[in-house]
């Protein structure tokens, strides 16, 4: 697959959003919620890119699982393992690990659950958006089986039928992943789906659908227009069109190439992993008093961790397994890297 300068892009801001949102965290009162935005933007590019990968010919769904098992588990596995140790020698670490064996070992499943604290995360917190890819992958995987005109379809409507599932039963599958919020990959899929159909506007639409997406996030600032219970709309919507948008404009002349954000993007899975323990360590050594002091600190640390992971950690990590075990290829050729659930259902509240 022919790399994909724009959504090299989109990975390095959606998860900067995020470190930023979680860095304000530190600060009660000066709360940047938006920046949860990134992992609707993240599940969008999830479906562009499993549906380009697989593109071509047929893929072995066997391949494909396991490609996507070696993208994701083994770091997420290593930091999960890593902030179980830490919770244990010091608690208030990060105050939202909780290190029951049972809550241990369902995280590293990918299972979805509550907490002991009965809220709908793993171990660790961002960890929740990985239980969402997990079954994306896998449902993905169960498609690829079918012919290629129709997975698409397939693929959508599945995900689609889990979400109506999710809204007539209620909590806590509601809450736990069968929710709207699945849609996101179905709109990234649909959005890959229109690039290969050439369906995409020009370039100048595509300016204007990255206008649009970026209002939206905007909108969504102002007091009393959002909602937990509508988020995969209120941010998906805006989400798909920026993605759709950098896309078209992609399509239609390319994009100039910012070295820092190729980097960063490449980087984008550690630096969503380790950026709340690089943050934890500014704000339990330097504190977060000052935010002139703390933010630029927190943020350093966040991008420093993140690369340094991604250069030392993950890729070596990566590779060394995939050594362990070879699968036999389908026709496809290979798969390339890929990168707060909803708090309210009809049927209840959560976190």
């Amino acid at each position: 697959m022919k790399p994909l300068v724009s959504i090299q892009y989109l990975r390095a801001l959606a998860a900067l959003a995020v470190a930023v949102y979680h860095a304000s965290q530190w600060r009660p009162g000066h709360l940047i919620d938006v920046g949860r935005a990134g992992v609707d933007v993240f599940f969008v590019i999830s479906g562009v890119i499993m549906w380009k990968v697989t593109g071509g010919m047929e893929h072995a769904p066997g391949v494909f699982v396991w490609r996507r098992f070696t993208r994701v588990a083994p770091l997420y596995w290593l930091v999960t393992l890593s902030l179980t140790g830490v919770a244990l020698l010091w608690p208030d670490f990060l105050d939202n690990v909780h290190p029951d064996t049972g809550h241990v070992l369902l995280s590293l499943a990918f299972i979805p659950h509550m907490d002991p604290k009965g809220l709908p995360f793993p171990l660790y917190g961002p960890g929740w958006s990985l239980d969402y890819e997990a079954f994306f992958y896998l449902l993905f995987a169960a498609v690829l089986m079918a012919p290629r005109a129709r997975q698409a379809l397939l693929v959508c409507g599945c995900l689609a039928f889990v979400v109506v599932l999710g809204v007539l039963f209620g909590d806590p599958i509601y809450q736990l992943g069968a929710n709207p919020m699945l849609l996101q990959f179905a709109a990234g899929v649909a959005i890959a789906r229109l690039q290969e159909s050439k369906a995409l506007p020009g370039r100048r639409g595509g300016w204007l659908l990255v206008a649009f997406g970026l209002v939206g996030f905007a909108v969504s600032v102002v007091p009393g227009l959002f909602s937990e219970l509508w988020r995969p709309f209120i941010w998906g919507a805006p989400a798909a069109l920026l993605v759709a948008g950098a896309l078209a404009v992609e399509t239609d002349g390319g994009v100039a190439r910012i070295p820092v954000l190729l980097v960063l993007g490449e980087a984008s899975y550690a630096l969503y992993l380790t950026h709340e323990p690089a943050q934890a360590i500014i704000g339990h050594t330097l504190g977060a008093e000052n935010a002139w002091l703390f933010f630029p600190l927190a943020l350093s640390a966040t991008l420093a961790a993140g690369l340094a992971c991604h250069w030392w950690i993950e890729r070596p990590l990566t590779a060394w397994v995939r050594m362990l075990v070879r699968p036999e290829r389908g026709e496809g050729g290979r798969t390339e890297p890929d990168r707060s659930p909803p708090s309210q259902s009809p049927a209840g509240t959560a976190s």
